[in-house]
C-alpha cells in the first residue's frame, strides 16, 4: 500500500505564525465591515437626522410664509398711517 506519510509532529512555530496570519486578516476584515452594534448605531443616528432635517424644513417653510406676510401687514399699517398724517395735513 501506497499511503502518503503523514508528519507526526507539527511544527509549533509555524502554527503560531498561522495563527497570527488568522488574527490580522480578522482584524483587517473588522476594518472592512460594521458590526451589528455599530450598524444599529448608525440606523438611530440616520433617524435622528432625518426627523431633524424634516424640522428644519417645516421651520424653513413656516418662516417663508410668516416673513412675506408680516411684511405686507406692516407695509400697509405704515401706508395707513401715512395717509392719514397727509390727510390731516
Amino acid at each position: 500500500m501506497n499511503e502518503q506519510k503523514k508528519p507526526q509532529r507539527i511544527n509549533a512555530e509555524l502554527i503560531y505564525y498561522q495563527l497570527d496570519e488568522i488574527k490580522n486578516q480578522l482584524k483587517d476584515f473588522k476594518k472592512d465591515y460594521v458590526t451589528k452594534e455599530e450598524s444599529q448605531a448608525l440606523k438611530d443616528e440616520i433617524g435622528e437626522l432625518r426627523l431633524e432635517i424634516a424640522d428644519i424644513k417645516r421651520s424653513r417653510n413656516l418662516w417663508s410664509w410668516l416673513s412675506p406676510t408680516l411684511s405686507a401687514a406692516f407695509t400697509a399699517v405704515v401706508t395707513y398711517l401715512v395717509i392719514e398724517k397727509l390727510k390731516g395735513v
